[in-house]
């Protein structure tokens, strides 16, 4: 009798453990498939490149539009916090670009924690930061008359690019010079070429996944938990078998 309430017991609780499980299983079945398959599968080779999958794993996709010079040239970010002009890295700024202009031979570009001062021909002069004591609520830059201003939720400022200093103007503008429009498809295909080595690939994407890694240290937790469930699983139906077979004799 005694064998017997056993035995009901370890069922129970082999069941309770077998269907908290049912699916996770199944997923590491098929997922572990899947890895061992890659090379068949080919599927190192197909490239993930969604917005939050990107994002989730750090990284960022390439703005899609920029500002078009008067020489017909192109300032724009890319993913990785890179400003360009055409296809050369001229500096670093936090996205987003917010506003540019030209002015006395000069390129001036407005991002969200800096104001980058460069040479017509993307020559680095200055970077003046929010540490220097950038305004944090500008959107955009306007010139005239050969003065730079500063417009920011708080009200307008000029700026002199040789001394850097700011100074509150009463002055009334015309609207922000330019705005962001779509990149030419040259440098759209470029940046295309560069975001294929910071893509995804199904291959990592399910090995993450299949270990938890996708989840981070919880995820690695989750499935190290799993991993010790489904050995007190193969323990409880070994159990249940022996003892099933021990009642049968008695």
């Amino acid at each position: 009798m005694k064998l017997k309430k056993s035995i009901g017991l370890n069922i129970r609780w082999h069941r309770r453990i077998g269907l908290s499980l049912f699916f996770m299983i199944i997923f590491l079945a098929l997922s572990g498939f899947a890895l061992n398959h890659s090379l068949g599968l080919k599927l190192s080779n197909t490239k993930l490149s969604s917005d939050w999958l990107l994002s989730w794993y750090g990284l960022e996709q390439a703005a899609s539009d920029g500002f078009e010079l008067n020489s017909g040239d192109w300032l724009y970010q890319a993913g990785d916090n890179q400003l360009l002009l055409n296809q050369q890295k001229v500096a670093q700024c936090q996205p987003p670009l917010l506003s540019v202009v030209e002015i006395e031979q000069q390129l001036l570009a407005l991002c969200n924690d800096a104001l980058v001062i460069l040479t017509a021909k993307g020559e680095l002069i200055e970077s003046f930061t929010q540490l220097q004591g950038l305004p944090a609520d500008l959107t955009g830059l306007i010139a005239q008359n050969n003065q730079l201003y500063l417009r920011g939720e708080s009200g307008v400022q000029t700026f002199d690019t040789d001394s850097l200093a700011l100074a509150p103007s009463n002055i009334s503008l015309l609207p922000v010079n330019s705005a962001p429009t779509a990149l030419p498809e040259s440098i759209k295909d470029h940046l295309k070429e560069q975001e294929i080595s910071s893509s995804i690939s199904i291959e990592t994407l399910i090995l993450d996944l299949h270990s938890g890694r996708f989840f981070g240290s919880a995820g690695v937790l989750f499935i190290d938990i799993v991993g010790l469930l489904l050995c007190i699983l193969s323990i409880t139906g070994l159990w249940a078998w022996v003892n099933n077979q021990r009642y049968r004799k008695e």
